[in-house]
């Protein structure tokens, strides 16, 4: 059986229509995965109740029976499916007898598409509507219809994940997570009974989601491995001799107990691709690659709106939609890069990898400067998700364009107030690195005001220090001048992966950001007082 499958889908490859092999490769996959034989019909249409002629524009389907729950009957299955540049849409329906009528009780989709050129990935997902069949059908009411969203993780065969270079920090298999905002019950069914209390902050990982037509309230299917009561602090957790229990259940969103996060690492793959490919297209065009230099003090910086990029004009540069600074502009950060496209008005047209172009900024080189160091494609990247509070570095071969994870963290990155600022979003340079970051509090009796302002003085300091954009760098955990003791177990580090909090910078404990230097110097001789410039370029990418 196997055999004969194997020739049916190494015979599709040397058919000359695509839409043929789809549906032969997908007819053996069911095989497969269901031991069962399927019938094909052209398009596919949802009612209520099943016929053999189901059927709606655009979708073809696969038809069969499979008994889910080992009860003696067999429900009824449709699978059904659109290609779209190399890319397959799917749904599985299943139709269950109630009453003599075989009747639609659940929809299952999946987070993301299949590629047709791996079509491996369909067993994998397929395997999970069974796995979890078991868990979405508990307390299914009479003619209810549940609709499931099935998670994946979130990578590509772009990216490899060979022995990290750095793991302390790094949580294992959480690419889909909720992210505890307030205490939650986990249930062991929908309207079922609670088996733990989910605690501000905990991250319990995401397999899926429900809504259902008899209750549109979401429910998330999640697990989480924990000691004693919380997993909040990673480092008191690996401290404890409690052993670790794990659970799997129901989380009701009630609309503000629970946010979805997760590491998007396609989505970052997609950007570090889009940089390189911005830096070929210039170098192909004779033209230089450039970063904004705007490292204005923050202590001048005046009150300013954000752009559609979420950027305010502080250590920025402002740059217009036209010629004749009219229309929508946006705020430009110190060090992202940036290439010239010509000359208007007297005016720089310019084009980021990041916001796209054309937009105009005045021709003033003292704001700008061309990159020495970058001449063909970046193997080095921090990439950056405020809405996630997640890290990634990544090392890019250039043999393969194939981009190895090195290492990846929770982080607390800036949030807009009275003093501090939002983390820019774009595509920049890092500038240098040093082994300590400098920051301040509020000027009391006795103090030394900073210059500028005298409501300022030194508070304090963190290990490391990596500059990407303006006063915004990569640091430790800060602690005032007179601490003793572990920063780890501060109340600073507990906020980690958790909400923004800083004052522009992104906060790491103090071995992950040590290990960032180091990786991003290189072993570089390049000195500029305490700071050390990396020969290699590296580019930090914020969502």
């Amino acid at each position: 059986m196997k055999n004969s499958l194997k020739k049916v889908l190494r015979g599709k490859i040397e058919r000359k229509d695509k839409s043929k092999k789809i549906k032969i490769s997908i007819f053996a996959l069911l095989n497969v995965f269901f031991g069962m034989t399927s019938t094909a019909s052209q398009n596919i249409n949802l009612p209520k109740e099943f016929t053999q002629n189901v059927a709606v524009s655009g979708y073809e389907n696969a038809i069969f029976d499979y008994d889910f729950n080992n009860d003696g009957t067999d429900e009824k299955v449709v699978v059904s499916y659109n290609e779209e540049n190399n890319f397959l849409d799917v749904v599985v329906s299943i139709y269950t007898n109630q009453n003599g009528k075989n009747m639609l009780s659940y929809q299952i989709t999946f987070d993301k598409k299949i590629n047709i050129l791996n079509l491996d990935e369909m067993p994998k997902l397929l395997n999970k509507v069974k796995e979890y069949y078991g868990e979405y059908s508990k307390n299914m009411a009479s003619n209810e219809t549940r609709h499931i969203l099935i998670y994946d993780d979130n990578r590509n065969s772009k990216i490899l994940f060979d022995k990290l270079k750095f793991d302390k920090h790094s949580p294992k298999d959480l690419d889909n997570f909720l992210f505890i905002k307030s205490s939650s019950e986990m249930l062991d069914a929908p309207n079922g009974k609670s088996i733990t209390n989910l605690k501000y902050s905990e991250k319990p990982k995401l397999l899926f989601e429900m809504v259902s037509n008899e209750n549109p309230q979401k429910l998330y299917y999640t697990e989480i491995t924990k000691k004693a009561s919380t997993n909040v602090n990673h480092i008191k957790e690996k401290k404890s001799k409690i052993k670790p229990k794990t659970f799997k259940g129901f989380v009701v969103d009630r609309g503000s107990n629970v946010i979805k996060r997760g590491f998007f690492w396609d989505k970052m793959v997609a950007k570090m691709d889009s940089v390189n490919k911005f830096i070929e297209e210039a170098i192909n065009a004779g033209e230089d690659i450039n970063i904004i230099t705007e490292y204005s003090p923050l202590s001048h910086d005046v009150a300013s709106k954000k752009d559609k990029f979420g950027n305010k004009n502080n250590q920025s540069i402002v740059a217009y939609t036209n010629p004749n600074k009219k229309g929508e502009i946006i705020n430009v950060p110190d060090q992202t890069l940036f290439r010239i496209l010509g000359e208007e008005k007297g005016m720089l047209k310019i084009e980021t990898p990041f916001y796209g172009g054309p937009y105009y900024i005045s021709k003033n080189q003292n704001n700008y400067k061309k990159v020495e160091n970058i001449n063909g494609a970046v193997n080095k990247f921090v990439a950056i998700d405020p809405s996630s509070q997640a890290e990634m570095l990544f090392e890019r071969d250039p043999k393969t364009n194939k981009y190895k994870v090195v290492t990846y963290s929770f982080v607390t990155t800036g949030k807009d107030g009275s003093g501090s600022y939002e983390t820019p979003h774009g595509a920049f340079l890092i500038a240098f690195t040093r082994g300590y970051m400098p920051f301040t509090r509020k000027a009391g009796p006795g103090d030394t005001p900073l210059s500028g302002r005298p409501d300022l003085t030194i508070g304090g300091v963190a290990k490391f220090a990596v500059r990407f954009s303006g006063g915004g760098y990569l640091h430790g955990i800060p602690v005032n001048t007179h601490f003793k003791g572990e920063t780890a177990l501060t109340d600073t580090a507990a906020k980690i992966g958790t909400y923004k909090e800083s004052h522009k910078c992104v906060r790491h404990f103090d071995d992950q950001v040590g290990f960032i230097v180091d990786w991003v110097n290189a072993g570089s001789k390049i000195k500029d007082g305490d700071n050390t410039i990396p020969e290699e370029p590296v580019v930090a990418i914020v969502l």
